[in-house]
């Protein structure tokens, strides 16, 4: 049986005349970035991600449903380069780095929690073995959530940054910086704010930050 084309997109999927355009640089720019994995072969216009959002992940680009048409394939190829860096070059290191920021950290401050229940289970005064040990389990809840919060600003807010100052390395920073600045303008055009619609950057701080950035 012939084996139907992955590539042709399902029938009803919104398609813009640029969709070969930008398939051809993300193929491109997996080669110029060293990408080892399968490329991408297809572009889908998606209604589930916000207008902000550029994905490059399990050989799809999906790009926002809503910007289709307002920005040219050439103002969506610096942002197609930050999505790549961050899905298959940072995220890939993730693991490891989450042994250190997060796993190890936790690890070793179950010695002293381990501890102090130790010490609180044996005080001889009931009442008050009780009330500590609620304040041990609250002040372990405290550390761990705190390590939670540190670690989610990493990953959904500095490693964004690091993928668009690589992006900026391989592109051309002044290229990255005014395909962001026409994404947010446009943004704005079409109606939508510019304020934060996840855990993600939004355009103008990372506009501002790759600016402060060598």
């Amino acid at each position: 049986m012939k084996r139907k084309d992955d590539s042709i997109p399902p029938q009803g999927a919104p398609q813009s005349p640029d969709d070969e355009k930008i398939l051809k640089y993300a193929v491109e720019l997996f080669q110029q970035l060293g990408i080892a994995k399968p490329e991408p072969d297809s572009v889908v216009w998606a209604d589930d991600i916000g207008p902000d959002l550029v994905i490059v992940q399990f050989g799809e680009v999906r790009l926002p449903r809503r910007m289709m048409g307002r920005l040219s394939a050439e103002d969506w190829r610096p942002l197609l380069a930050a999505s790549i860096l961050y899905n298959y070059v940072l995220l890939r290191d993730k693991n490891r780095t989450s042994l250190i920021r997060l796993v190890l950290p936790v690890g070793i401050g179950e010695i002293p929690l381990i501890f102090a229940l130790l010490v609180v289970l044996r005080l001889p005064d009931r009442n008050l073995s009780i009330e500590l040990l609620w304040a041990t389990v609250a002040l372990w809840a405290i550390y761990t959530l705190s390590l939670l919060r540190f670690y989610t600003k990493w990953l959904w807010r500095d490693l964004p940054y690091t993928a668009d100052r690589r992006a900026a390395d391989a592109i051309g920073k002044e290229v990255l910086l005014s395909a962001l600045a026409k994404y947010g303008e446009t943004i704005s055009a079409a109606g939508y704010p510019r304020k934060r619609l996840h855990l993600w950057p939004t355009v103008g701080q990372r506009i501002e930050r790759l600016q402060r950035s060598r």
